[in-house]
């Protein structure tokens, strides 16, 4: 897929950042150098091997951070952040581990392009009753980050300045219309169908392609409302009205609102999963011992 491919689709992000990784692509757009190492010490992107997740007792530990999309590719090394297929993957694995009891997502994430959000938001949801799942938002759990965050089964805030939220869908249109004009160059576009190239980059944003863009829109949008009701177990209105309207939640008002359950550090969820699978296990043993005993009777 292009650069201007990927702007161009749909985002679920918080607008600041989308503005910084607008900036970044206009950059190599433009052909000029981007110094990927010192990008990624400015997103606090490591340069490491990946690890799938940490294990805290029994607490599988998966961060999620920075600006997510569907593959680690060009587009993680321009802008940094995190693969949905990779964190699907790394689940998965969390899931099978017999070691592992109860899986914590730690997120801090903007959010980022909405291909890929929905099924892995769709998996998550999925594993409930298989082994619990819990997302903490520390720092920042917004937009795609928080579509995915909200498939747990419960979900926290760090702290009272931890922002959650910015439930939308941003889209843009690139026109380089008068640039090639400037530089001289005039593209002519050969196409079939009336709506393959109704938003061309070559030329200005016509009625009929601002109206096909917000249609797109609009579809993500009520996808996205619909998951995060599904998720919380809510109505779509509810969601609609009361957290969908892009606004971001600090702390306590993410609880009043219903996008959190409560405010809680990583020790104390951890602490949590751990006692409550060391209670499940106490159980299960006692009751094995019962039944064996029954049957020896």
């Amino acid at each position: 897929m292009r650069l201007i491919d990927v702007m161009n689709a749909p985002w679920a992000i918080v607008p600041e950042k989308f503005l910084e990784i607008q900036a970044i692509y206009a950059t190599h757009l433009r052909g000029e150098k981007i110094d990927l190492e010192s990008l990624a010490l400015k997103i606090r992107q490591p340069n490491s091997s990946h690890v799938a997740y940490a294990l805290d007792g029994t607490t599988a530990i998966i961060e999620i951070d920075g600006v997510l999309g569907k593959k680690m590719n060009l587009f993680s090394s321009i802008s940094g952040g995190a693969s949905t297929q990779i964190i699907g993957r790394d689940i998965q694995l969390a899931l099978e581990d017999p070691n592992v009891k109860s899986i914590l997502l730690a997120i801090d994430s903007p959010g980022g392009t909405v291909d890929g959000t929905e099924p892995l938001a769709d998996q998550i949801f999925a594993a409930r009753g298989k082994k619990p799942i819990v997302a903490l938002a520390d720092g920042l759990m917004g937009s795609a980050a928080y579509w995915i965050g909200s498939a747990a089964d419960q979900v926290f805030a760090a702290d009272n300045s931890t922002k959650v939220g910015s439930i939308g869908v941003v889209a843009t249109h690139e026109d380089y219309s008068q640039a090639e004009h400037a530089a001289g160059v005039k593209v002519t576009e050969i196409t079939a169908g009336k709506y393959k190239r109704v938003a061309s980059a070559h030329e200005p944003l016509s009625q009929e392609g601002r109206a096909s863009i917000q249609e797109m829109v609009d579809q993500v949008y009520a996808t996205f409302i619909d998951g995060v009701a599904r998720n919380r177990g809510v109505s779509a209105d509810k969601v609609a009205e009361k957290m969908g309207d892009g606004k971001v939640f600090l702390g306590k008002q993410a609880v009043k609102a219903g996008l959190v359950d409560g405010v809680s550090t990583q020790a104390s969820l951890v602490r949590s999963l751990n006692q409550k699978a060391a209670k499940n296990f106490q159980r299960a043993v006692a009751q094995f011992a019962g039944e064996r005993l029954e049957r020896i009777k």
